[in-house]
Formats: structure tokens, sequence, C-alpha cells
């Protein structure tokens, strides 16, 4: 199974949907210094339970490559995943605009 690339704010309104979660995929530490609004702090995007299998799985990290591997990951075990591209760093002119910071 693939995953979806999509953008930052592709990835904000599926958020907002409720069969979506997203998952910021960086360490807790990093998290707790800043993470989008709508965001599960989840490592690696690795699910140990069945509670999010309804759920279409958003993936997050700083710069792009964590995210790919946790969304990998997750559509191998069968999970509906949107990788956003490029990392929220690639998007802090997007997010400063949006009243966010990282």
């Amino acid at each position: 199974m693939e995953f979806i690339n999509i953008t930052l704010q592709e990835g904000i309104d599926l958020a907002k949907q409720d069969d979506y979660v997203m998952f910021d995929v960086r360490e807790p530490y990093r998290y707790e210094q800043g993470h989008l609004k709508e965001a599960v702090n989840m490592p690696y995007g690795v699910i140990k339970d069945d509670s999010y299998r309804d759920k279409k799985i958003i993936v997050y990290c700083d710069f792009g490559g964590q995210s790919m591997l946790a969304a990998r990951h997750l559509a191998g075990e069968g999970y509906e995943v949107y990788n956003i591209v490029g990392g929220i760093y690639y998007y802090r002119g997007e997010l400063t605009s949006l009243g966010l910071k990282l």
C-alpha cells in the first residue's frame, strides 16, 4: 500500500475532519517545543494499539525524512496515510502567516 504526499495546508484542512488524525512523528521534546494544533505526538508513527484503526493518518516531522519512513510503515500496516512533504520547516513562512510558531 502506498501513501500520499500533501502540502501543509492540505494536512491542516484534512485534520479538521473527524475521520482523520494528525501525527507529529518527532521525538517528544521536539513536540513540546512546538507542534501543529491538531497533532498527536506519535514518535516514528508506530501505533501500538488499534485505537486509530478507523482513522486516515496524516504524518509530519521537521524536514520530511522521518515522516516519510513513518508513512511507509503505516501504509504497510494497512492505514490510509498522508505525508506532509518536506516537513514543517519547509513551510516556516506559511506557519508564521497562520500564527503558528515552531
